[in-house]
């Protein structure tokens, strides 16, 4: 929504999209019913991922925020750093990104993060031509707003979105499914997207599919990338359809956790549990109505939190887990936020602020207490799992490392980088900025220093 508020380049493209809004757009269902869901070594999903992917000594998970291309950015910024740095195990040197084991992602971030669980090292060749150089919101205006265009739009039922969709397909993820993440052998990807309908996060995995009775490896990734970042207003909502043919019924864990929940009096697990008990609902619309995943939590944090706590704690899955795996030594979670703080003239006279000031505070606000909120939930949790899962034979040691403009060193690249707009265009040089500005705050953080330290590395 910030997108919106605080860039003017916006305003008379939205003015021509809600003159058009008379002319109703149908949503396009891409999710096919099946009448078996996939086989337990074909799941897209964390547990299958963990057995087929054992984490090491390491534990090492990546948080992509929203923040158009300056997210994207920031993060690709991240990967090449990691990629830089290397450390001796075994004898054997390694790099530090080769440590990653999955990657949460919210709006821009997840362009990163799709991009690189697709294609590998080939994102440090391609995506900057093929995403971060690249004017997409300008190409996207034109194909939505040039004059024969408009015309056609005035009698065609397709929405913004879908234009996009198809754009980001063929430019930027190439056809690509999800069953290409599971063939890349990359970490595991999870793309965060806001249903309308159940008021709750929606991760793209095939656990969340199972109760749509869908596959989800068939599904496109563009699409996912899509409405993880499918800004309010400007684009319309993706539609999935809730199908039947399967039968599914409610899974033992979802039961368990319902239990938990009452037990506990556990409140934001009851909201996990009723968000997905809502799809069960047959009596509930039948469509999931996906828009940006900002909405729900704008650093793809929360995604740790859900999924660990609907799947019984941090005890129960390292149970599970480890079983016939090493446990690992450490926990690794780096947070890379792109949200900005907009300078705006409020209180240095007497004039009352204007509208966009207004919101555009508002919006900073809110999206600043709840980003802290969230920060500190997770940090909290991190260093309570490890105290619980250490023993004195296997102690594993926690790093909660949080990358923001606070992090700049420099007043004037602060300035710089809170003046970057929240868009899907950049002029290279910004581009180029951003990701040494995230390189230089990632060598910087005091946390990633101990890390590097207690792993021997070096760049």
């Amino acid at each position: 929504m910030k997108m919106l508020l605080t860039n003017n380049k916006y305003f008379f493209p939205l003015l021509i999209i809600l003159l058009l809004n008379g002319c109703s757009s149908i949503g396009k269902i891409e999710n096919e019913p099946v009448s078996q869901l996939p086989r337990d070594d074909q799941r897209y999903t964390i547990s299958n991922y963990s057995k087929q992917h054992p984490a090491g000594d390491t534990l090492f998970l990546l948080a992509f925020s929203g923040g158009g291309t300056r997210a994207a950015a920031l993060s690709y910024g991240v990967l090449e750093e990691l990629r830089d740095t290397r450390y001796q195990s075994n004898g054997e040197q390694l790099r530090l990104l080769d440590e990653v084991d999955r990657i949460s992602s919210v709006s821009g971030g997840s362009f990163t993060s799709a991009y690189y669980g697709l294609f590998g090292d080939k994102i440090f060749d391609d995506f900057k031509d093929d995403f971060l150089y690249k004017d997409v919101q300008g190409e996207l205006s034109s194909l939505v707003l040039g004059f024969f265009d408009l015309l056609g739009r005035m009698f065609s039922t397709t929405s913004r979105t879908e234009i996009a969709i198809d754009y980001y397909d063929k430019h930027i993820f190439k056809g690509k499914t999800f069953a290409d993440f599971q063939k890349s052998g990359g970490p595991l990807i999870l793309i965060n997207s806001t249903d309308l309908n159940s008021q709750s996060q929606f991760i793209f995995l095939q656990a969340q599919f199972d109760f749509l009775c869908s596959d989800l490896s068939q599904f496109k990734v563009a699409r996912a990338v899509a409405a993880s970042s499918a800004v309010p207003i400007l684009f319309p909502p993706i539609l999935l359809e809730r199908h039947g043919e399967c039968h599914y019924e409610k899974p033992e864990w979802l039961s368990n956790a319902e239990k938990k929940a009452e037990q506990e009096s556990n409140q934001r697990l009851k909201e996990s549990v009723s968000a997905l008990n809502f799809y069960l609902n047959k009596d509930n619309p039948a469509y999931v109505t996906l828009l940006d995943g900002g909405i729900t939590d704008n650093l793809g944090l929360r995604t740790i939190l859900k999924t660990v706590s609907l799947s019984g704690g941090a005890q129960k899955i390292y149970d599970q887990t480890y079983k016939t795996q090493k446990p690992p030594k450490r926990l690794v979670v780096i947070v890379v936020d792109a949200s900005t703080t907009t300078e705006t003239g409020i209180g240095k006279t007497t004039t009352l602020p204007s509208i966009g000031d207004t919101l555009s505070a508002v919006t900073d606000i809110q999206l600043h207490l709840y980003n802290t909120e969230t920060n500190a939930l997770l940090k909290e949790q991190l260093m309570k799992w490890a105290k619980k899962l250490s023993s004195k034979e296997h102690p594993i040691t926690p790093y909660f490392i949080d990358l923001n403009v606070t992090d700049i060193e420099k007043h004037e690249d602060r300035v710089f980088f809170n003046r970057v707009p929240t868009s899907f265009s950049l002029e290279k040089e910004q581009a180029d900025k951003l990701i040494e500005l995230a390189k230089g705050m990632l060598r910087q953080n005091p946390e990633y220093q101990k890390l590097l330290i207690q792993l021997g590395a070096n760049k």
